[in-house]
């Protein structure tokens, strides 16, 4: 399976066809779509384009909250959103943390995670996997996408991350370093984390949020109150 770029209406996003076919609607937007806040009219217009009933934007925290939404649920804080009803988007927004979308789409059940290095450090995808196999989803059957994060050419980081990620266990490949500074994959340490898990069809689309500055926001780049949005959700 290969990602590709599709616009919809006014939306530019990056998705997998063949989830897509299995009723998994899903996208990793570009900056090229329109803003982040997705309120008012944005929303209605995006609920109409993806042909959705509503949509979940939490207040990120950086931490490994996972939430399940079913029959009208609507949580309010949090990292991680699990979906097992139809017609209603989660969203998280990024801009160079690390979108994780998993499904399983035979159950069907799909979760999207924002994983920045501390929600990674605290294994927020490894909660979420465990989480969907304890609602009946079936491990060998899940699927998981890497979307659009920073890479490990730009992503500097120091010490304590290093020390931080090395207390819980991670491998010492997730890091590598140049000269006297230390460059962390956050998109290896999640694979690590799904593999663990027992994931083993993984999705990676490998574009930096950093290097890509036509296409991506990027708060390294000095992009401070910019974010693109990344949704997934089950349909009929």
């Amino acid at each position: 399976m290969k990602f590709e770029l599709r616009t919809t209406g006014d939306w530019s996003y990056y998705y997998l066809p063949e989830l897509e076919e299995a009723h998994i609607t899903h996208g990793f937007f570009t900056k090229n779509s329109p803003s982040h806040a997705l309120a008012g009219r944005e929303k209605e217009v995006f609920l109409e384009t993806f042909g959705l009933k509503d949509a979940i934007i939490m207040n990120q925290e950086h931490g490994d909250k996972v939430s399940i939404v079913r029959g009208g649920e609507k949580p309010e804080s949090g990292d991680g959103i699990i979906l097992i009803e139809k017609g209603v988007a989660g969203i998280i927004k990024t801009a160079d943390c690390l979108p994780v979308v998993i499904a399983e789409p035979a159950y069907p059940m799909a979760s999207i995670i924002h994983a920045g290095w501390r929600g990674t450090v605290k294994k927020i995808v490894y909660n979420a996997v465990h989480t969907m196999i304890g609602l009946g989803a079936e491990r060998r059957r899940m699927i998981a996408l890497l979307g659009p994060s920073i890479s490990s050419c730009c992503y500097e980081v120091g010490q304590d991350v290093h020390k931080a990620f090395q207390n819980e266990g991670f491998s010492g490949g997730i890091f590598q370093k140049v000269g006297e500074s230390l460059f962390l994959s956050i998109r290896q340490a999640n694979r690590e984390l799904l593999e663990d898990a027992g994931i083993i069809n993984i999705f990676d689309i490998d574009l930096c949020t950093f290097c890509n500055k036509d296409f991506f926001h990027s708060y390294r780049r000095g992009e401070t109150g910019k974010r693109q949005i990344n949704f997934v959700s089950l349909t009929e």
